[in-house]
């Protein structure tokens, strides 16, 4: 697959050379499936202490209540800088990427917060209303809270997936912010078509959506009842019950289009978007016009944010991260490879 043909600017210093998966790991699903499912059974040396190590806190904002998991530096300076991260749809704190990506960020003397989107993460008993991808007042608010607790450091956001559609448009609305984006969910009606697609990526989100929905309707009885939409057999079937029944859109392309990113949204938004080509549920031509303001690294291969470097499961995303966040917050060089 080739690279969009687009005027963004020059690759980062820090961006030596392409991501290349090793034998075994070059098909895109592979890439991305392992780099869910073989991270759950074969966890690092280090995840356990790093989960036991943060702290988990709830933070009311425009009346919602979010969940963050922190983890500071031992000794932190006003300069430390702060890096935040918004995992994907249905995804939380402990996601497999998400966890990496912290870690990696932390040892690197980054303050790192992960953030759990409302009812992802098991805190469907929180709030009484559902949440649904349009929502991003609260999200912007929980971003300036944290970011004011350091208010003389330099602060980061990074979101993977439809954490990457949050971020960027979190960026538009919090300039200052180094923002990046790790396979950004730009248009939501065909990353969605991507899904409904492949029977594997539908199954999946299909279970986790109905999970959530068990959570909500067990902890608010009088609110909701999901058994009729229990037995839908798509991912679209669900998405258009969603809409219809529990948000405020009158119809489903109303509701994709308030957070769609597709079509000149993203314009003047500074941030910086790392895509693979062989993402299977992104399609490459979303990043054909970006404008000027986004600034692209197209990777050939990497599968759905995956980037698996060996069978470790380690993630080349990972150290493009740190790379990243150093070079921009503190002005060291560190040359990915």
């Amino acid at each position: 697959m080739n690279e969009p043909k687009h005027n963004y600017p020059p690759r980062a210093e820090f961006f030596n050379q392409p991501f290349e998966p090793p034998f075994g790991l070059k098909n895109p699903h592979s890439q991305t499936i392992f780099s869910s499912m073989g991270r759950k059974f074969f966890k690092a040396k280090w995840q356990p202490a790093f989960v036991a190590g943060a702290q988990v806190r709830e933070i009311s904002v425009a009346g919602v209540k979010l969940v963050v998991s922190t983890n500071f530096q031992n000794i932190t300076s006003n300069q430390t800088p702060l890096i935040m991260m918004i995992p994907g749809w249905l995804g939380n704190v402990e996601s497999t990427y998400v966890l990496s990506g912290a870690y990696a960020l932390w040892r690197d003397g980054f303050n790192v917060a992960r953030i759990n989107l409302r009812d992802h993460g098991d805190t469907a008993h929180l709030n009484s209303g559902l949440f649904h991808s349009a929502l991003i007042n609260e999200v912007v608010g929980l971003v300036k809270a944290l970011k004011d607790e350091f208010p003389q450091a330099p602060a980061g956001l990074i979101g993977y997936s439809m954490g990457g559609n949050f971020a960027l448009r979190i960026a538009k609305q919090i300039p200052e912010l180094t923002t990046l984006a790790v396979c950004p969910a730009l248009s939501p009606e065909e990353t969605m078509l991507k899904i409904s697609n492949n029977i594997i990526y539908e199954q999946y989100f299909m279970r986790k959506w109905r999970a959530l929905w068990s959570k909500k309707e067990t902890a608010f009885p009088q609110l909701y009842n999901f058994q009729d939409a229990m037995n839908l057999s798509s991912i679209t079937s669900m998405t258009d019950y969603f809409v219809k029944y529990h948000t405020e859109y009158t119809n489903t392309d109303d509701y994709f289009a308030a957070y769609d990113l597709s079509n000149g949204a993203l314009e003047g938004v500074m941030a910086k978007i790392l895509a693979a080509g062989d993402d299977p549920i992104i399609p490459a031509k979303h990043y054909s016009n970006l404008p000027d303001s986004i600034s692209l690294d197209w990777v050939n291969r990497g599968g759905h944010g995956a980037f698996l470097e060996n069978w470790q499961f380690e993630s080349w995303c990972d150290r493009y991260s740190c790379a990243f966040f150093n070079q921009a917050l503190t002005g060291k060089r560190n040359l990915v490879s």
